[in-house]
């Protein structure tokens, strides 16, 4: 009698988490993600909207409102500017948004070469432009 095992390959590790809290600055470090990146081969990797939220994991929060926006920087289609601002269910936070300089790799992937965050705060809760500053 013949036994065969087989293994099931390991389940891919997730992208690399953002640091909590987030930095008192607004920037966002962003090597990690990019040698998660180049690591794997998703899909999202392709596109600017599926890639920020994977960046910033979008779906893991509190989110009731997304709004996603996206700008080419040169006529080749080779940097971009997104820009992901989610409505948040805080009694303090009403929005964050997060801003990200892309460069895209010769394989159609994209690297984030910069990525920065930003906070609204509700009414009478702080500033109401964005800003990095903290809600009270």
């Amino acid at each position: 009698m013949t036994v065969t095992e087989t293994t099931a390959a390991p389940a891919p590790s997730p992208p690399p988490r953002l640091p909590f809290p987030l930095p008192e600055d607004g920037t966002l470090p962003v090597e990690a993600f990019n040698a998660y990146t180049e690591s794997v081969d998703y899909p999202w990797e392709r596109s600017l909207s599926a890639l920020t939220d994977a960046f910033v994991e979008a779906g893991a929060g509190d989110a009731v409102r997304r709004s996603f926006q996206s700008t080419a920087n040169d006529e080749e289609g080779t940097s971009a500017t997104a820009s992901l601002t989610l409505g948040l269910l805080d009694d303090s936070v009403r929005s964050l948004r997060y801003r990200l300089e892309l460069s895209r790799r010769e394989d159609g992937t994209w690297t984030i070469e910069s990525a920065s965050w930003a906070q609204r705060c509700h009414e009478g809760r702080g500033h109401q432009d964005f800003s990095p500053e903290l809600c009270l």
